[in-house]
């Protein structure tokens, strides 16, 4: 099957300059929002029950779980309403991530809910960036890694409190920060989440790209297009079918996933942190 995809465009003013968004900042004249340019393209598109894929060759997985959630949109972008059953799901990844990747210790820092139908935002007064979680966001349609290697690495001086961080830095010890994504409710029937083989994508293939907002920076890599690239999506995903993707690991030229839409009619993001896996 085909499907189209939005890349950053191969430009040779990245050879010197880094690309880069602005995220949160007042919209000034003598400001430019962001440096990226971009191309859609048309990709044969593989269909993940037709083959076996592996975060060991793939970069990323699917897996049968079926939550012990109500899995209605209403429990999930009602702002400042009843967090039972988001705390509840949110637990219940975490011990899916628990039992499958077996780390030392494992927290969940973040969720994310996004809906297809762009008015799913429309009428929501601006919010405080930490009110964002319940309320659907709007699809991500670039062709992305959440993470690159010095990305994954502020992430985790972010996340890990100051003894966690020494123990982690005099240790050796290895973190990963782990992706999981289900459906709500729904079957999915249009703009299914598409995963690149990562197998197929040479470093040379990925840009570092920085989001830059108020108080931080965040460092993520955006992918040029090439025709060698081999795209997959499990056709008819269930709210019973995750998708489990390792998104950064601290191991060099370790785990990592090229995600070409994140986009569900409704679909929740955990990301997980673990430790010696």
């Amino acid at each position: 099957m085909k499907d189209n995809l939005k890349f950053l465009l191969d430009l040779p003013i990245y050879q010197e300059e880094q690309p880069y968004e602005l995220f949160g900042f007042p919209s000034e004249a003598s400001i430019d929002d962001e440096n990226c340019e971009f191309e859609t393209k048309d990709i044969e598109v593989t269909d993940a029950r037709e083959c076996q894929v592996t975060i060991a060759d793939h970069g990323f997985t699917f897996v049968r779980l079926k939550s012990g959630c109500p899995l209605a949109a209403k429990y999930f972008e009602t702002v400042g309403g009843d967090p039972t059953v988001v705390m509840k799901y949110l637990e219940e990844t975490v011990e899916f991530a628990r039992a499958r990747f077996k780390p030392q210790d494992i927290i969940c820092f973040d969720w994310r809910f996004r809906r297809r139908d762009p008015k799913s935002t429309q009428g929501i007064p601006p919010l405080d960036p930490k009110d964002i979680r319940n309320f659907a966001l709007p699809t991500g349609d670039v062709v992305h890694c959440d993470y690159s290697a010095d990305g994954g690495l502020d992430r985790l001086k972010i996340q890990l409190l100051p003894d966690e961080l020494e123990e982690y830095s005099k240790n050796n010890r290895t973190a990963m920060i782990v992706n999981v994504w289900r459906p709500l409710n729904n079957v999915v029937r249009n703009t299914p989440l598409l995963f690149c083989d990562r197998r197929t994508v040479p470093k040379d293939d990925l840009i570092e790209v920085d989001k830059v907002l108020p108080d931080k920076v965040e460092k993520s890599y955006f992918l040029f297009h090439r025709d060698y690239h081999r795209w997959y999506s499990l056709s008819a995903q269930t709210s019973e079918e995750v998708a489990v993707l390792p998104t950064w690991t601290s191991e060099p030229g370790g785990d990592f996933a090229i995600v070409g839409r994140t986009t569900f009619d409704a679909i929740t993001d955990h990301e997980l942190r673990g430790q010696e896996y």
